[in-house]
């Protein structure tokens, strides 16, 4: 599978045993896999930009019910990266309205 180091270290970086259970019968391996796809196009579409994945990244979850959860995580400069691109995406909708 695609990133499986990845997976590894993000789930062991972001599991909270305090913030949920894991539930006998509720398929987590689904809602994560729709949940890597779309963290996957966004980590393209954030490097497509200029955004390094070291800077901020899009790491897929799951809630507690095994649905599908996509979160950024990174430094200060890859925020201020992605506030440079909405302001910019905000600039060139009004500039079309």
């Amino acid at each position: 599978m695609h990133g499986d180091d990845d997976f590894c270290a993000e789930l062991a970086a972001g599991l909270d045993p305090d913030a949920w259970v894991w539930l006998p019968d509720v398929d987590y391996a689904a809602g994560w896999r729709v949940a890597r796809r779309e963290a996957d196009e966004l980590n393209a579409l954030l490097a497509a930009c200029g955004v390094k994945r070291a800077q901020l990244r899009a790491i897929a979850d799951t809630d507690a019910l095994g649905g599908p959860v996509v979160r950024l995580e990174g430094i200060a400069e890859g925020w201020l990266s992605l506030e440079e691109l909405l302001c910019l995406a905000a600039y060139v909708r009004r500039e079309l309205a």
